[in-house]
């Protein structure tokens, strides 16, 4: 017969361990659906604000260097206009570069460069060495009846200017091409010409950014000034 006085055990509760601590269910590690929608929300937002901001600084890289090759387009053409010698635009297709050089023979470039090293005026810059003084003839020299050689002549950088020397465009740019009397061109280097009388061939120069927006250069032979619009050269 049981003793009424003696408790019967119960058995454990199945959330207790041996030491009789509640065990509670351990939560899950990791993010809730409103924690990543939150996420998401505050990512949607910072880059509808910096978006615009980006696309703004491409565009204005973009301009400046429009600005600048048209500024050495025009320069190119004044020059030839005032030293009566042909000029040219080089322009590296492929690695983003351009300079302003000049037809003349090897002793005139290295004259104009000699002016600029030992400091001359703006005007013998300009000149590049083709309105120098020349030293009076000799009268005692034997007279030479062969007719005179015409030394070669090729493009040199004009001396000077920060024109004659190589500008790159941004990393951010690249040229798409140019378009000109001999048709459209992509790779290598390409030229824009100027006559001694500043006339050149109808020609179209356009630059591009990451984005695919593009500014046209429009070089007419007569007009001394170069017309940007925005779009690519080719429709």
């Amino acid at each position: 017969m049981r003793d009424p006085k003696r408790r019967t055990s119960t058995p454990p509760h199945p959330l207790r361990t041996d030491a009789g601590r509640a065990r509670t269910p351990g939560r899950r590690a990791g993010f809730t659906l409103i924690e990543l929608m939150a996420v998401v929300l505050l990512i949607a937002l910072a880059m509808t604000t910096l978006a615009p901001q980006l696309s703004s600084s491409k565009q204005r890289l973009l301009k400046e260097a429009s600005e600048s090759i048209a500024s050495s387009l025009e320069f190119a053409r004044q020059r030839a206009v005032l030293t009566g010698v042909p000029h040219r635009l080089l322009i590296d297709l492929e690695e983003g570069g351009y300079r302003v050089e000049w037809w003349v023979t090897e002793d005139e470039a290295m004259a104009a460069f000699g002016e600029e090293d030992a400091g001359g005026g703006f005007g013998n810059l300009l000149l590049g060495g083709l309105g120098g003084p020349t030293a009076a003839p000799d009268p005692d020299a034997p007279i030479d009846l062969h007719p005179p050689e015409h030394a070669a002549r090729d493009y040199y950088p004009v001396p000077g200017t920060e024109a004659g020397r190589f500008t790159w465009l941004d990393d951010a740019l690249y040229f798409v091409g140019v378009e000109g009397t001999s048709g459209w061109v992509e790779g290598g280097d390409a030229e824009i010409a100027f006559d001694a009388d500043g006339t050149t061939e109808y020609t179209l120069l356009e630059i591009a950014d990451a984005d695919d927006h593009s500014i046209t250069l429009e070089i007419e032979p007569l007009l001394d000034r170069v017309r940007r619009r925005n779009g690519p050269a080719r429709s």
